[in-house]
């Protein structure tokens, strides 16, 4: 299938489980989407086009995550739903992709980083999917960037512990490969790929926007998977002993807060 990627991009992606591409799109395209970004996350904490998720950290509370907000924002929609990153989905696809999920994660200095986790353990419907990771501010080791584990999402649905995530012994068998990303940078990863990120321990937000895909022979899922999600999130409204989450699984190890 025709797209902005090689062939050569396309089998790294299908041996590796990742594909990073850090001039992929057009610094004006950076900057649109960023302040495409910065309107969402100003929106109000009880606006219903979007649901916005905290955790506290040295400086407070402060905003961790955003997710649902697509059908609410159409320039995003429109750069999403029809540009050159589904294009790029579609052809490592090989057929048409559709929007399955989108979040926002703006981990802010000392904002949690997340365990290591396969994002396939958190989804119910579809059988393939692909995330598009979009660098809206530097990810660098020091701010907390992904780390993969190349070549593990062959294997299918490995070994977790009660939280959703990997088990030490399962983690600890893999390699992991750090992937930094300059702003505007882009990387590809499947659903089935461990990976997991640190904490930002520097000065700087890390703010990344993360697009996931589905095949469009599989149907528009969207609105199965977050009517699916709002009755998981239900079930860990927050306690001591279960602080509140922002994903489906226990992979945040930041502090939650309401």
């Amino acid at each position: 299938m025709n797209g902005p990627l090689a062939k050569s991009q396309g089998d790294e992606f299908a041996a590796n489980g990742y594909l990073r591409c850090p001039d992929l799109l057009l610094s004006d395209a950076h900057s649109q989407l960023s302040g495409m970004v910065n309107e969402i996350a100003a929106w109000p904490e009880s606006d219903a086009r979007c649901q916005h998720y905290y955790e506290l950290t040295d400086a407070g509370r402060v905003l961790a995550r955003t997710e649902r907000f697509l059908s609410n924002h159409h320039g995003l929609r429109e750069i999403l739903c029809e540009g050159i990153l589904k294009n790029a989905i579609s052809q490592l696809f090989g057929e048409p992709a559709v929007v399955f999920k989108e979040k926002i994660n703006y981990k802010l200095p000392g904002g949690g980083g997340f365990a290591p986790h396969q994002d396939a353990q958190a989804y119910a419907y579809g059988t393939t999917h692909i995330t598009c990771l979009v660098a809206l501010d530097e990810n660098t080791l020091d701010n907390g960037c992904l780390w993969f584990a190349p070549g593990q999402h062959h294997d299918g649905l490995l070994e977790t512990d009660d939280t959703g995530c990997l088990t030490s012994e399962v983690a600890g068998s893999m390699e992991w490969i750090a992937t930094p990303l300059p702003p505007g940078g882009v990387a590809f990863f499947s659903s089935y790929l461990p990976h997991k990120s640190l904490s930002n321990r520097s000065s700087s937000a890390r703010c990344s926007l993360y697009v996931t895909y589905t095949r469009g022979s599989e149907g528009d899922l969207r609105a199965e998977y977050y009517s699916e999600r709002d009755r998981t999130m239900s079930q860990h409204a927050g306690s001591a002993a279960d602080p509140p989450r922002i994903s489906t699984i226990g992979h945040f190890q930041g502090q939650g807060v309401d």
